[in-house]
């Protein structure tokens, strides 16, 4: 099922360009670490039920053979016989077995527990997804640029070639403008180089060939306020996976103090064949108790460990929650800063191509040099690559600003 909706999304995919939350369902079906999760919780089912079976009764076959020194007295046979053998089935009960519930609870436990951390994989998943996708963004549209910064560089070498032939221009301004466009290319090889890798890595997270990412929508803006945000994180799944590792924890100090509590058992015997003076007694049943007294400090060991053991997770839940306040308060306040940096960068570039253009025209006139145009050119494609990255940057903070508070697409 997995394999054909996978296929019908990649073909889909094919006709246009793909979205954030498409690039996101192909990674869940393609990513291992999804997988990992899922069989994590089918291994916890089993371990619950294996601690089930501790409540259960068992049945088994047993034979015994046993030889007897002779008494010096002699008596009936039957007590006498110095060769014995039985053959029978024996049915244990457990009654009483210290720790038995405690670890069936520890199971229910890990079972949700795994559960937070199949959807804490999740999320994991798509802050990466996120990243991926948005930094693709970000080289398609810089070395767009940059091919643009390319074509005016070259229109430029040309343009000063012509006047340099009829002599309206020096030989250096020929060398300025070559020597422009050799670095422009350059730098327009190194962009397609770091295509490829994010390419690679946005193929090896979704397992889809790179598309065009569409043009961004506009900016949005956020909702609520700082504190809105943070009390969304109650439910975030990483975080409830901290908490309940707390609990298991705490599961396993009473599994570990279970080792000083007695065992109670019925076992019932069924005998197929028997010697001896109980040869015609076919069935007993008895209770069998087991009370530790002294089993050289282990139980004590271990019942320390295991409070040691909550203590550190007590303390990594915390220092967990404290992170994520940290980081969502960080990611918030940077959402807003681009916001406000983006408004200067946007007039920044109004201003910087409006030079550009004007310095160009009154090239024509001499009023101004080749390096003044060159020096305005420079400016303008590094205002309008500079305002691309931080607006496709704008993007990826808000999705992470909601990733931070456990939100899916």
């Amino acid at each position: 099922m997995h394999f054909l909706f996978f296929f019908f999304l990649a073909s889909s995919l094919t006709a246009g360009a793909a979205t954030l939350k498409e690039s996101f369902e192909a990674a869940r079906l393609n990513m291992e670490s999804i997988k990992r999760a899922e069989q994590g919780i089918e291994q916890r089912e089993e371990q619950k039920d294996r601690a089930k079976g501790a409540l259960l009764p068992t049945i088994n076959g047993f034979a015994t053979y046993t030889r007897i020194d002779p008494p010096d007295v002699s008596g009936l046979n039957a007590f006498t016989l110095t060769k014995q053998h039985s053959v029978g089935v024996r049915l244990t009960q457990p009654l009483i077995r210290g720790g038995v519930w405690s670890a069936l609870n520890l199971a229910q436990d890990n079972i949700l527990l795994a559960r937070f951390q199949k959807d804490a994989t999740d999320l994991n998943l798509y802050q990466l997804v996120i990243n991926a996708y948005y930094n693709l963004k970000i080289i398609q549209t810089d070395v767009k640029n940059i091919s643009k910064y390319l074509s005016y560089s070259k229109d430029r070498v040309e343009e000063i070639r012509a006047r340099t032939r009829i002599g309206r221009s020096r030989k250096g301004e020929l060398v300025e403008a070559e020597a422009q466009f050799y670095i422009v290319e350059a730098q327009y090889k190194q962009g397609l180089i770091d295509l490829v890798r994010f390419e690679k890595n946005f193929e090896f997270l979704t397992g889809l060939k790179p598309q065009e990412i569409s043009t961004l929508d506009d900016v949005p803006s956020v909702d609520g306020s700082l504190e809105t945000y943070l009390s969304k994180l109650k439910s975030r799944p990483d975080l409830l996976a901290a908490q309940q590792q707390v609990k298991a924890a705490n599961q396993q100090v009473d599994i570990a103090k279970a080792g000083h509590y007695p065992n109670l058992d019925v076992v019932g015997n069924y005998y197929i064949d028997r010697t001896g003076i109980l040869a015609t007694s076919e069935w007993d049943v008895g209770l069998v108790l087991s009370v530790p007294f002294y089993q050289g400090g282990s139980v004590l060991a271990a019942t320390r460990e295991a409070v040691a053991t909550k203590r550190i997770s007590e303390l990594t839940a915390h220092e967990t929650i404290r992170t994520a306040e940290r980081d969502l308060s960080l990611a918030f306040q940077n959402y807003a800063q681009i916001k406000d940096q983006l408004k200067s960068q946007e007039n920044a570039l109004i201003k910087s191509e409006e030079a550009y253009k004007l310095n160009k025209k009154d090239y024509q006139y001499g009023l101004v040099t080749n390096l003044d145009v060159l020096q305005t050119l420079n400016v303008y494609i590094q205002n309008k690559r500079s305002y691309d990255t931080l607006y496709a940057m704008a993007h990826m903070t808000y999705k992470n600003l909601e990733a931070a508070t456990g939100v899916l697409p």
